[in-house]
């Protein structure tokens, strides 16, 4: 396919055409249209006419329709959204948590494989934090550096593994306690009275 922009007409004088060989006059401006055929009549014939607005239709008839609802997340995953929201605000309200080295040191200088044991069976608690690494959080260590005594008692009467609903039933109140926070009660010895709690978290009106 040839191009001539404007002066074809003098480009082409006295031209023979080739057999086979047509010329065809491309306008975007229906003015020029009207135009040409006021000057050449009968000598052209119109192939087609396709104005700005049916080339647009035509583009976007043939661009594929994306459905956006089709991206939105449904109702369980939003809920999922949710509770990670929860999680990491319970973290917040509990004292935020230590980071594997914090809690060696309070713990005595004990080895990172004690600190992995002690996670493994129960008796720490560790969540998973910034680039997934484990943080533990603070709320379950006393003011001389240990930690709360019956974490793995009350971790089984919950019949979970799950560290966010563990730390959840420790540091909210609870009906069955008198509205009083479990990890407290823990941090002073009642660790019979938190477990009989957590055997009965999630029953109704317990």
């Amino acid at each position: 396919m040839f191009t001539i922009k404007r002066g074809a007409a003098k480009a082409l004088a006295g031209y023979e055409l080739p057999a086979g060989a047509e010329i065809a006059i491309v306008s975007t401006r229906p003015d020029s249209v009207k135009k040409i055929e006021e000057t050449f009549g009968g000598r052209f014939t119109r192939v087609a006419e396709v104005t700005a607005g049916e080339r647009e239709t035509a583009r976007n008839r043939a661009e594929p329709v994306v459905d956006k609802s089709a991206f939105e997340p449904d109702a369980r995953a939003r809920a999922v959204l949710e509770g990670i929201r929860i999680a990491q605000q319970d973290l917040r309200e509990a004292g935020g948590a230590y980071d594997l080295e914090q809690v060696r040191t309070l713990m005595r200088g004990v080895s990172r494989q004690a600190v992995d044991k002690r996670v493994q069976e129960g008796s720490l608690i560790a969540v998973p934090g910034p680039s997934n690494r484990r943080s533990y959080p603070t709320v379950q260590f006393k003011r001389d550096g240990t930690v709360v005594p019956g974490l793995k008692a009350v971790r089984d009467a919950l019949h979970t593994t799950n560290p966010w609903t563990v730390l959840n039933f420790l540091i909210n109140p609870d009906a069955r306690l008198n509205q009083r926070r479990p990890i407290e009660l823990l941090k002073s010895g009642d660790v019979a009275l938190v477990v009989e709690a957590a055997m009965r978290y999630g029953d109704q009106g317990a």
